[in-house]
């Protein structure tokens, strides 16, 4: 790298919080840290950086009108705190060597964003027109070690005359040193880098645009004193040039953040050459030129003009004082935003110490639950502004922001208290999390965050920096930092390197990264890169020593350390569910069958009123959603675009060949997969998902391993009871749904075809059938499997009494009216009050009664109608009590007929069979009549009746031996106990 050209930066990133007042009242800070403020006192300038037990080299600052990435001018502007009064004393090792001079400007003066800034053309005060003999001249490392005589120049004779200047105000004081050439040049000097001073080029013309020796003292109003008040003097950005590399730098430095929180950067051997030193929030923007990199920068040039992926630098920030801070000035102090411009005035004193409260997960399923693919919302309280970071890891373990598989996301908290962050779904690759539970995150607050770009610094043999944290305790460690120079993708799709490997390079850091959660202890060598030594100055992206044309980032900050959080990813269940089911299996063939003659097939039924497009459905024997399936041991079938399945029809899709075997000859649709046996003859699942991933319908039979992660409990679509005994079907012999079409969602409605043992935990149990035509397979492949005679209920559901008043009124329920009408019903729902089979002028009652008030009394009545082709047996009927009812129990107290019962129980249901009165009251108790009341959340309440929290009806409508069916209507009203209703009160809330 040419000497002219050659940059790196240093930075220290920090996260801004605008809100002043709110720190200033802080306790926060600990005795132990307070400790850190006792110092013996030194001057400042370079004999801070460079005291008498100084080792390594040394950096000239620099005055020059060339800029580093486009972004800074380089050029050290210091700034001095100063009160009125008090007097501000300069030296250089350039006054008077050339068009050397140090310049000063009262406060406001100086304008602009920070790097960028305007300067005056006229300062408040020059060192050069000073006539006092020797003025503002610093000759020798004596000189500079001894610091500036007293004003009067009677105190500490062995120092340097000091060029004086008188504060006529407080506040903050900019101060210019020039170089020999002077202003506005981009000359560069050549530079001896030695602490001793003992080269002669350090106090000549050779300096060029730069200054090896320099310092500003602030003294008190007293002229004779010699007593340095330090923690006055800072800068946001210094730049130096040491003129090569093999000349590493050793001093420390003190930044404090826009929040109160302050550091030691010690830079323990970082070898860059020509350098800015500055601190900001972010180190690096994504290309998107807003969000916080976190990683490193890949140029194509020593000055990174044009970073690769469009990431882009940010502007200092932060000051950084040569000393211990003097907390007087803090109040006078700007403020910078990452862009540069002024956010205002006043630092905290103490830091403000971040805490977060209230963590959690509201899911899209309910609680800490969401449907797979829809993400959720992230909760917390935070009592700070500032970044936040968001872990979301997808083995519980790995929290690695940059793996892949887990997510990251970042954000700004603008107003401390309650916090939501939405997500999305996915992890860093864009795919979403699979389903599954105990998934973990984690979720920080960053305050006094600092980031220290180093810019093109070929070398860091030693590891330095070491940044360590003053005031507060970090639960982190004191010295914790993070890095992490791998490839990465930008915002913008750009791939930087090798993802998830390191950056090119000689003699890379090992490991490549620190640990994402808890960071390293940046006073051991972690970072070590690059060469020792005048080498690896390539000047090419990835051809010299590690740090050669790369921006690399180095950060710290504060934040509390809490406990993973847990959330589940469960399936979302498909509108379709219920309308589409998997209706009978066939699993169990000879072991060993090759795809000619494999008979296994998977049966759907159409159980709805509407026919159901099954473009893009997918049915498969693994639980897709959560990346669990059998691999090579399993299938997955798509349904081709166009495929409808009309109400009451059946799709066989056989896993063997298309063979005359093979063949559901009744079935509206087939297709052959032309596989071997893929599903496990002693356990397995199927499964079916709509387009959207989104699960239909699900079963499973036997044990093992081939059954894979079970749908979460929340979304009821599979009761296990029964799973074992379905492992039991013969060779050739499938397992049957019952009744037909009729999906429970329980294992416990599943048999082996023709089975004679009763299923007395399935509420409708029908016998099932054997319809194939194939020897010795005992199926109802693509048929119904109870028979050509199903039965049937159709249910409508009616108001018919309000207070003391009934109502006789006809209603017919049609769907194609507008929702907001009184007689609106949902289209599955519009023919069922039409069937001729009922008895004329029966359903009468109002399908929606108007307004209501707290105390009215409302009467239900659910008419029922058997009009299937067979008689319907092991009726048992279920209503839920509406939410914005109470069940009235005492409703059909002391009327008759009774039908059985304790005598003395109250009773609040009718049921009538063939009559349009009651044929008989119920009690709501669990004795020997047919009716029950389960009060809510009663954990009895039968699984048909679903969720209940408000009470649920239940009665049994057939009954041996006095009503052990009932017949299939054939006309109206034909015959008479083919119909009938329920009844129930209760009472608006």
């Amino acid at each position: 790298m040419s000497p002219v050209l050659k940059k790196n930066l240093l930075a220290a990133n920090h996260n801004p919080v605008n809100n002043y007042k709110k720190f200033l009242s802080s306790l926060a800070l600990s005795m132990c840290c307070l400790s850190y403020w006792t110092q013996i006192a030194h001057a400042e300038g370079s004999r801070s950086l460079y005291p008498s037990a100084a080792t390594g080299s040394r950096a000239n600052i620099e005055w020059r009108n060339s800029k580093y990435g486009n972004l800074i001018f380089r050029r050290t502007l210091l700034k001095v705190f100063a009160k009125q009064g008090e007097y501000i004393l300069t030296g250089s090792s350039a006054v008077d060597v050339g068009s050397g001079d140090i310049l000063i400007f009262n406060p406001g003066r100086v304008t602009g964003s920070v790097g960028e800034e305007t300067i005056p053309s006229t300062a408040d005060f020059r060192c050069s027109p000073v006539t006092t003999t020797n003025a503002g001249k610093i000759t020798s490392r004596a000189l500079e070690l001894a610091g500036p005589r007293s004003v009067d120049g009677t105190g500490n004779t062995s120092g340097y005359i000091p060029c004086a200047y008188q504060a006529p105000s407080t506040g903050i004081y900019d101060v210019v040193f020039y170089g020999p050439d002077g202003n506005n040049v981009d000359t560069q000097g050549t530079i001896a880098a030695d602490i001793a001073l003992s080269n002669s080029i350090n106090f000549d013309t050779t300096q060029r645009t730069s200054v090896a020796a320099w310092d500003v003292t602030v003294r008190s109003s007293d002229i004779s004193s010699t007593t340095d008040i330090t923690g006055r003097l800072f800068s946001y950005y210094l730049a130096l040039f040491t003129g090569a590399n093999g000349r590493p730098l050793n001093f420390p430095v003190y930044p404090v953040t826009t929040d109160g929180f302050r550091y030691r950067i010690t830079l323990r051997g970082t070898d860059p050459n020509g350098f800015a030193l500055y601190g900001n929030q972010v180190g690096f923007f994504d290309s998107d030129g807003v969000t916080p990199l976190y990683h490193n920068v890949l140029g194509t040039d020593a000055q990174l003009t044009t970073p690769q992926g469009g990431v882009k630098l940010s502007r200092p920030q932060y000051p950084t004082f040569f000393n211990l801070l003097d907390d007087q000035a803090l109040a006078y102090i700007d403020r910078y935003n990452p862009n540069g411009t002024l956010d205002g005035t006043g630092i905290p004193v103490l830091p403000g110490i971040p805490t977060i409260t209230n963590v959690g997960f509201t899911g899209t399923a309910a609680a800490n639950n969401s449907n797979f693919g829809t993400g959720g919302t992230f909760n917390f309280d935070s009592n700070v502004e500032g970044y936040y970071t968001i872990i979301i890891s997808r083995d519980g373990v790995n929290f690695d922001p940059t793996k892949a598989e887990n997510r990251i996301i970042r954000g700004n908290i603008t107003t401390p208290g309650s916090q939501t962050v939405p997500w999305d779904g996915k992890d860093n690759n864009g795919s979403f999390f699979p389903v599954g539970t105990g998934y973990k995150f984690v979720v920080r607050t960053q305050a006094g965050e600092y980031h220290f770009p180093l810019l093109d610094a070929e070398n860091n043999f030693s590891g330095g920096p070491t940044i360590e944290m003053l005031n507060a305790t970090n639960p982190l460690g004191n010295r914790t930092a993070f890095y992490d120079d791998r490839g990465y993708k930008t915002i913008g799709g750009t791939t930087i390197g090798t993802i998830g490997s390191v950056l090119c390079g000689i003699n890379p850091p090992n490991p490549a990264f620190s640990d994402p959660l808890n960071g390293f202890d940046s006073s051991l060598n972690n970072r070590k890169f690059g060469q020792s030594g005048d080498n690896g100055n390539a000047n090419t992206s990835c051809n010299g020593s590690f740090g050669d044309v790369k921006g690399l980032d180095i950060w710290t900050y504060y934040t509390p350390v809490l406990a993973p959080t847990d959330f589940n990813i469960v399936d979302a269940v498909s509108a379709n569910a219920g309308k589409v089911i998997i209706n009978e299996v066939l699993y169990k063939e000879v072991v060993g069958s090759p795809a000619a003659s494999n008979p296994e097939f998977i049966e759907l039924y159409n159980a709805s009123s509407v026919a159901v497009n099954l473009t893009g459905f997918i049915l498969s024997d693994g639980h897709l959603t959560a990346s669990d399936n059998d691999g090579a041991n399993g299938f997955t079938y798509t349904f081709p675009n166009g495929t409808t399945l009309q109400p009451g029809k059946y799709a066989v899709i056989w896993l063997g060949n298309n063979t005359p075997n093979n063949q559901a000859t009744n079935a509206a649709f087939q297709d052959w997969l032309g596989n071997n046996p893929k599903l496990n003859n002693t356990g397995d699942d199927i499964w079916l998902y709509d387009n959207q991933n989104k699960v239909i319908d699900y079963i499973a039979y036997g044990t093992g391993g081939e059954i894979n992660q079970t749908p979460a409990s929340v979304l009821n679509l599979w009761n296990d009871v029964n799973q074992s005994n379905l492992a039991n079907a013969s060779v050739n012999q499938s397992i049957s749904l019952t009744p037909n079409g009729q999906d429970s969602n329980s294992s416990s409605c599943w048999e082996p075809t023709t089975s004679t043992v009763p299923l007395t935990n399935c509420s409708n149990d029908l016998q099932t059938r054997d319809t194939d035509t194939v020897t010795g397979r005992i199926t109802s492949v693509g048929e119904n499997n109870n028979g050509s005679n199903p039965p049937n209920l159709v249910l409508v559901k009616r108001i018919t009494r309000i207070n003391n008043s009934d109502i006789t009124q006809i209603v017919d329920g049609r769907s194609d009216v507008p929702t907001t009408d009184n007689n609106y019903v949902i289209p599955a729902r519009a023919d069922e009050d039409n069937d001729p089979k009922w008895p004329a002028n029966y359903l009468r009652g109002l399908i929606n009664a108007g307004t209501v008030k707290p105390g009215d009394i409302l009467e239900y009545t659910i008419y029922f109608l058997s009009n299937g082709l067979g008689n319907a047996t092991k009726v048992k009927f279920c209503d839920l009590v509406p939410n914005n009812v109470t069940f009235l129990p005492t409703a059909f107290n002391g009327l008759t007929p009774k039908d059985g019962g304790l005598p003395t129980a109250e009773q609040g249901i009718a049921l009538a069979i063939g009559s349009i009165t009651p044929s008989f009251y119920l009690t709501n108790a669990a004795d020997n009549d047919r009716g029950r009341l389960y009060i809510p959340n009663d954990p009895a309440t039968p699984a048909l009746c679903g969720s209940n929290t408000n009470g649920a009806v239940v009665v049994d409508i057939t009954r041996d031996p006095d009503t052990p069916s009932l017949p299939a209507a054939t006309g109206s009203g034909t015959p008479s106990s083919s119909y009938g209703f329920i009844r129930f009160r209760g009472t608006v809330k």
